[in-house]
């Protein structure tokens, strides 16, 4: 069990190497801008984003479709990206620490005036679509993540949802962070506690289906932090969300990394394709999901899970983690 989690923590934590030298984004044009509004985002995400700096460098990397279904019959637009190993990525990424075939990513972020001020609250929602038979031996898939700013520079992560080592998490920090110069570019970086919930897929199939998440995230030292996977509260979080940051950036695409572990061992990363749809942020459920108040009628007022196999607590350092099991499910409240 020590064994999985450290390697499921290894997979999961991604590190910034650049705080705060470079260019975060770039602008997306007219053609682009309209295309993603009428295919992908939504509400206050609609002609808002921009794209990361760092994103594979390739005009065949993602497409946009009037209709996908799915074995269920369920249809939808958006967009699809076409992820191959071959295409490599930006070298602060593909070659980070000096690591060939590290990290490689497509990312639509927030620009800074957009991100999330301290002490608001947001509800985001994103739908996916993955095949039956992905795989990510060794490696890992962040679908959608957030970063948390101090000032304009990104001292480090957030939440994010992604595909570890073929198991679907949801991880998010605690308040809890310590603070080391950041070797690589000689700046200050958080090395926050980090809960992992690992989702389970025979609760509700997480692969091979439109999946639709919704989050309400309130960013404060009271803060809180829902989620709900196809209409059902799996995770729910209250306590400090902010720790300290001026405000959280929201992005999505796909994101592989630690890629680097898998061919060492000889293993294939495989090319596959990501779908994404209605993605989007907003003041009000309503703006993202019908059906509010069924989703709110879920929550209490105190932190709960279901349908997960686990939950764990790294701790972290620049070189070293050490993680604990917190027990769940005997313990149906572990955070």
């Amino acid at each position: 069990m020590k064994k999985f989690l450290l390697t499921l923590f290894s997979l999961i934590f991604f590190l910034n190497t650049t705080v705060f030298a470079e260019k975060w984004h770039i602008n997306m044009k007219k053609k682009e801008k309209k295309d993603f509004a009428n295919y992908v985002l939504k509400a206050q995400s609609d002609n808002k984003m921009v794209f990361n700096t760092r994103n594979i460098k390739n005009p065949n990397i993602y497409k946009f479709f009037d209709k996908l279904e799915d074995r269920l019959g369920v249809a939808e637009k958006g967009i699809e990206f076409d992820l191959k190993y071959s295409y490599k990525g930006h070298k602060l990424d593909w070659k980070r620490f000096g690591i060939e075939g590290h990290a490689q990513r497509f990312q639509i972020m927030e620009p800074y005036k957009e991100t999330t001020k301290k002490n608001k609250t947001k509800w985001y929602r994103v739908g996916y679509f993955v095949p039956e038979d992905i795989r990510t031996d060794k490696h890992t898939i962040s679908l959608f993540d957030f970063k948390k700013l101090y000032g304009k520079g990104e001292k480090t992560h957030d939440g994010s949802f992604a595909i570890v080592n073929n198991r679907f998490t949801w991880n998010f920090n605690s308040p809890n962070y310590t603070a080391y110069e950041n070797e690589v570019v000689g700046a200050e970086y958080f090395y926050p506690e980090h809960y992992v919930v690992n989702l389970d897929p025979n609760f509700s199939p997480l692969k091979g289906k439109w999946v639709n998440i919704l989050l309400n995230i309130k960013w404060a030292e009271k803060g809180f932090m829902h989620l709900w996977i196809d209409g059902t509260l799996r995770s729910s979080y209250f306590g400090d969300t902010l720790a300290g940051a001026s405000s959280v950036r929201f992005k999505f695409g796909p994101y592989r990394h630690h890629m680097h572990q898998a061919t060492n061992e000889g293993l294939e990363v495989p090319d596959l394709k990501i779908r994404y749809s209605n993605v989007g942020k907003a003041d009000k459920c309503e703006d993202l999901w019908s059906g509010c108040n069924e989703i709110i009628s879920q929550l209490s007022d105190q932190s709960q899970l279901k349908g997960v196999r686990v939950v764990v607590l790294c701790k972290t350092a620049p070189q070293s983690a050490t993680c604990k099991n917190l027990g769940y499910p005997k313990n149906p409240r572990p955070f």
